[in-house]
């Protein structure tokens, strides 16, 4: 062999080397750059998770506020009667904030994880359950009277207890807990390592 075929051949294998080289390169960076993605997309999902998490807990707060107020105006009226346009005023805010609350538990059924889901569930069905029975007491409880006694149905179920303010406090009471349970679900799913 000689010195030209030597020249040749050690150019070849330079050239060979560096295509090699280059195409190891480039598969790493592809790797790299594919972990890279996939990390941005998981911390893209927990962001979307957190303002989800976030959003229900917001809008079912303000509900639970809506709800209290409608019943603390009743609770508080003067002998002088129900002011109307004041209960209207909150009656609105209750089913704007009914209807916030709902938008947020449907985003929320999108992003959380079955944990936090549950919890959530629980939380929407006490809302939706305290605010009709705030509408059913407050609303005519004369016609809830005579549902019981047509049906025989067992008054509890379709009416709040006679003594409003403990049966109020009794369900702020269970719906802060449940409140609290969605609370400390959402965190444990947001600082649980993915």
């Amino acid at each position: 062999m000689g010195t030209g075929e030597v020249a040749v051949l050690g150019t070849v294998a330079a050239l060979l080397g560096a295509i090699i080289g280059a195409a190891g390169a480039i598969l790493a960076a592809l790797a790299g750059g594919k972990v890279q993605l996939r990390g941005q997309h998981q911390q893209w999902r927990r962001e979307m998770r957190r303002a989800a998490y976030a959003d229900y807990l917001r809008a079912a707060g303000d509900y639970v506020g809506a709800i209290g107020e409608l019943n603390v105006g009743h609770l508080s009226e003067s002998e002088f009667g129900p002011d109307e346009l004041e209960r209207d005023e909150e009656r609105e805010q209750a089913t704007s904030a009914r209807v916030q609350e709902a938008e947020a538990y449907s985003m929320l059924r999108l992003e959380a994880s079955p944990t936090v889901l549950k919890a959530a569930k629980d939380l929407h069905a006490a809302l939706r359950h305290w605010h009709w029975r705030t509408r059913e007491y407050w609303g005519n409880p004369d016609l809830s009277n005579q549902v019981v006694d047509l049906t025989g149905m067992d008054g509890q179920l379709i009416r709040p207890p006679r003594d409003f303010p403990r049966g109020f406090a009794a369900q702020v009471d269970y719906v802060d807990s449940r409140l609290d349970e969605y609370e400390a679900a959402a965190r444990l799913d947001l600082e649980r390592p993915r």
